[in-house]
């Protein structure tokens, strides 16, 4: 008979599964995936989470030729350790010998306790841009050990976000690499604080509260947000040359995740009654034709870039989307704004 541990009730978050059931879409990252599956495991609210978040288009020419030419930055108004602090839920970090690694795993889940493993994707199979290529240290959530097999159940975005099982053996090798120099502590065990610690859980933001510290974080933000629309156009007017860059399509796809992780949000922030001036029916509509431009150019280019032609056809047709999606962000940026602030001049 199989001796397994594995976390009682576990299932990882899939928000935004059910919202694009046809994809698996990390919420904005890997490590947003991680805090909200934690949410999730202990019935925390994901609003924190969810609002910590704003996005921001940048676009660097000197790139082009490399990565990161152009992107929808992700930027975080407060470290992950300090929002799962404020929703009640300790870290431990530690540096276990890997002889002793297989044992902590099992006394960490043993005892109810999730963990994080802090890999390094160049011995990570599968992961394409950097198995046996580029080194980079990545979170994995991991919730189970099969102690008879020797395998270890963990969650990761690896082609997509699911559960994935593999030969501890194979995990194995990918921790305590040179690359851990960078983050010694690479083994993240999470609990809840005792209920008994009436500091910590008193930190506890309410709903309200948290939709409030976002919308001035949003307002504050507003003029860089809206500014940053610019560089879509940048992207437009470098496309000749960007196209025939293959991290193109990781770049496209990445955008497009990220504009789904926004619909995420927004339609979470709508059951809040945020939109005092029924903006929905003019936010919704534009956001999700915005997605579709995105997804259309990445068909466009991903053509291009396997037939190895460039025409001015194909290069003109996502120029023409550009342009189009940018004309939309903007009236999307002017309503989402004057929502915000309705909501915050009727909250004073």
């Amino acid at each position: 008979m199989e001796e397994m541990i594995s976390l009682d009730t576990f299932q990882p978050f899939d928000g935004m599964t059910k919202m694009f059931p046809h994809h698996n879409f990390p919420y904005f990252n890997c490590g947003y995936n991680l805090l909200l599956t934690l949410a999730r495991y202990f019935k925390k609210d994901e609003l924190p989470i969810l609002n910590n978040v704003i996005t921001i288009y940048r676009f660097d020419k000197q790139k082009i030729q490399t990565r990161g030419y152009f992107k929808l930055e992700v930027l975080d108004l407060e470290e992950g350790d300090q929002i799962l602090e404020e929703m009640g839920i300790s870290i431990r970090k530690k540096s276990p010998a890997l002889d002793t690694l297989q044992d902590e795993i099992i006394n960490s889940i043993s005892s109810g306790h999730p963990i994080s493993i802090f890999i390094d994707l160049f011995y990570q199979r599968g992961r394409d841009f950097y198995y046996n290529n580029k080194h980079g240290l990545h979170p994995v959530f991991v919730y189970g050990f099969n102690v008879t097999n020797e395998e270890i159940y963990t969650v990761d975005d690896i082609k997509e976000y699911r559960q994935y099982s593999l030969p501890f053996s194979e995990f194995k090798s990918s921790c305590m690499t040179s690359e851990h120099v960078k983050m010694p502590d690479y083994f993240w065990e999470y609990a809840l604080v005792p209920p008994g610690n009436h500091e910590i859980l008193n930190n506890n933001k309410s709903a309200h509260t948290t939709i409030h510290t976002f919308v001035e974080n949003m307002c504050r933000y507003q003029n860089e947000i809206t500014e940053s629309l610019n560089n879509i156009l940048l992207l437009a007017e470098n496309y000749e040359l960007i196209i025939q860059n293959e991290t193109i399509i990781e770049t496209l796809s990445s955008t497009i995740y990220r504009k789904c992780s926004e619909k995420y949000r927004l339609n979470t922030l709508y059951e809040y009654d945020i939109d005092h001036i029924h903006a929905k029916h003019t936010l919704d509509p534009l956001l999700d034709q915005i997605i579709h431009d995105w997804k259309t150019v990445r068909i466009y280019s991903n053509k291009a870039i396997m037939s190895q032609k460039f025409t001015g056809e194909i290069i003109d047709k996502c120029v023409g989307l550009f342009t189009k999606i940018y004309t939309n962000e903007v009236h999307f940026h002017n309503q989402l704004f004057l929502m915000l602030k309705s909501f915050r001049s009727s909250h004073v």
